[in-house]
């Protein structure tokens, strides 16, 4: 068994087995409970607007090393169902 993570992509629906610590290296601290429980709403999202989500979530891990507080999560989840087919 090759040691270290794959080359490439992974299969499409795994993640890494450092996937938990990855995210939290990313949130504010604190702000755990509050930004799992915002992204266990955005995993019941339908396959489009989870991806729009998780586009605007990788945008702003781009722009920013500021650690991301689950009121910044809120936001991105209002945002992707403001423009959501069944919103309005």
């Amino acid at each position: 068994m090759p040691d270290g993570p794959p080359a490439g992509p992974l299969p499409e629906g795994l993640l890494p087995d450092d996937f938990a610590a990855q995210l939290m290296r990313l949130l504010a601290p604190g702000e755990a409970d509050a930004a799992a429980e915002l992204i266990a709403e955005a995993a019941r999202l339908d396959d489009l607007v989870l991806g729009a989500f998780l586009d605007l979530f990788a945008a702003r891990v781009r722009r920013s090393a500021t650690p991301i507080a689950a009121a910044e999560l809120r936001e991105l989840l209002l945002a992707v169902h403001s423009v959501a087919p069944d919103a309005g």
